[in-house]
């Protein structure tokens, strides 16, 4: 099987090189950069049309392929696939404005940073990724958690058009009108991921900003009690997170530093105005300054201040996972979460190399889905009043070495499926799993909704790719259904 998957991709790379010279790269040329896996070319195409004439000629050679956009992810398998083609987006970094300045047209192969950026020349903003060294088409696939969820939801919730390439290689515009043909496509790529086709452009609602006050605060082991009871009292009802114009993510961090373990604890965060003491962040900015290890909140100027101070943390030299876990804000989930995750890691991968750990805690609020809901909601199914005051957490361990990948994996396995059990007999899990911090062996399709929309988005699949090609042959790790061809680690369009 894997020979012939070789043979088929070498075919299918040798028929894009003849079709598209200088758009195929292979493992002897100095323009490869893959950050894993091993596929037999990488083939990076400039234009749609271009990517429309790659798409026929990879399914003529029934090559197993993936697609990468900005590539961020350090996840072992992730943005790549074996024995295959992967397409890289990276020329794909249209940056358009509307006539009036309403709608940005953005290519999903940039980062934020450049996104931002540009349009802070504007005074203007969009709902992207918190991080700048995202990339976002992954962003825009999975759902998208932003500092402006507040106000505006899911980033997702503000798409209102796309450019995709389907498997046939066909080329379609299509805008969220009840009256387009393509309206059910619309609906599906609004959390899908890439199901469906290959998006090249996004169409994203744009808004005015300007001032905000935020930062990353990095606080020492003794500040776990006042971090944690800040947190509480941010998410509880009447607390900051009431306030739609303020955004956190907090996590806690294990390290084994100098033979010993350390614990950290920090904050992103952000209030989307001119307010240099936000009522919505005290219980934060109240922390005693010595308890502090490194960072800082202020105002800036321009909000863009905040994520992009954050490019120092994107590192591609550390192994990844994420493992989506969704509980209750509620100090006894929070306890039973960093316990297991924590205790367990102490005890069973301390041969590990480079190992840190992190527990990320994104609040899910009831303004954020509000405004979600406001905005006609998408195929996640969040519901306000079932679903806010939840933490839609990441357990996130990276390391270095490629040798430990299976003990990291089997060990967060675990470690997820006794605080699934243990926050379920106190009432405090949620079954949603956040597509875009899954990992292989999760199936967030399945949480959506309760499983109430993966029929309808089947069908949807079967409309656009009536053969299967895409179903089959683009490397998945979270599928609407049996995979044909088998899929031997994570990969994904990130």
């Amino acid at each position: 099987m894997l020979h012939s998957q070789r043979v088929k991709a070498l075919a299918a790379c040798q028929a894009l090189l003849a079709a598209l010279p200088n758009q195929v790269f292979f493992p002897d040329s100095h323009d490869w950069h893959v950050a894993s896996a091993a596929p037999q070319c990488v083939f990076e195409p400039k234009t749609t049309p271009d990517l429309s004439a790659g798409i026929k000629l990879i399914k003529e050679h029934g090559s197993l392929f993936a697609v990468r956009s900005g590539g961020h992810m350090t996840v072992p398998g992730a943005q790549s696939v074996d024995n295959g083609v992967m397409i890289s987006m990276s020329n794909f970094h249209e940056k358009l404005l509307n006539e009036d300045n309403s709608v940005a047209s953005i290519g999903p192969g940039q980062l934020w940073l450049g996104v931002y950026s540009w349009l802070a020349q504007h005074g203007l903003a969009v709902n992207g990724g918190r991080y700048p060294m995202v990339g976002v088409g992954g962003v825009l696939l999975g759902g998208g958690m932003g500092y402006f969820a507040g106000q505006r939801g899911w980033s997702v919730d503000d798409l209102v058009g796309w450019e995709v390439v389907l498997a046939d290689g066909s080329i379609i515009n299509m805008t969220t009108s009840p009256e387009d043909p393509h309206s059910d496509l619309a609906w599906a790529l609004r959390g899908g991921h890439n199901h469906f086709g290959i998006v090249t452009r996004f169409d994203m609602r744009t808004f005015t900003a300007s001032s905000a006050f935020g930062g990353l605060v990095v606080y020492g082991a003794a500040a776990k009690e006042p971090f944690f009871a800040a947190l509480d009292a941010y998410m509880a009802p009447g607390g900051g997170s009431d306030d739609p114009k303020s955004a956190i993510n907090p996590a806690s961090t294990l390290q084994f530093v100098d033979g010993e373990w350390v614990h950290r604890y920090l904050n992103v965060y952000m209030y989307a105005d001119a307010d240099e003491n936000p009522r919505a962040l005290e219980n934060f900015t109240n922390i005693l300054t010595e308890q502090v290890a490194f960072g800082s909140a202020a105002l800036h100027d321009s909000w863009v201040d905040i994520p992009n101070s954050l490019a120092a943390m994107a590192s591609r030299e550390d192994r990844t996972l994420f493992w989506a876990i969704t509980f209750k804000s509620d100090r006894r989930a929070v306890d039973i979460v960093t316990h297991i995750f924590y205790a367990g890691a102490r005890n069973e991968l301390g041969h590990v190399e480079g190992l840190a750990l992190t527990i990320s805690f994104q609040p899910l609020t009831m303004p954020y889905l509000m405004a979600s809901k406001m905005k006609g909601g998408n195929l996640m199914g969040l519901d306000p009043d079932e679903d806010s005051r939840h933490f839609a957490g990441i357990l996130f361990p990276t390391w270095k070495l490629a040798r430990d990948d299976n003990a990291v994996y089997e060990f967060t396995l675990k470690a997820a499926s006794e605080i699934e059990e243990e926050l379920r007999k106190l009432d405090l899990f949620n079954p949603y799993v956040y597509i875009n911090d899954a990992a292989k062996g999760q199936r967030p399709f399945m949480m959506y909704a309760g499983g109430a929309h993966l029929a309808r988005l089947q069908e949807i699949q079967g409309r656009y790719d009536p053969d299967g090609f895409i179903r089959d042959y683009l490397q998945h790790a979270f599928d609407l259904g049996s995979i044909v061809v088998p899929v031997e680690s994570y990969h994904g369009e990130l």
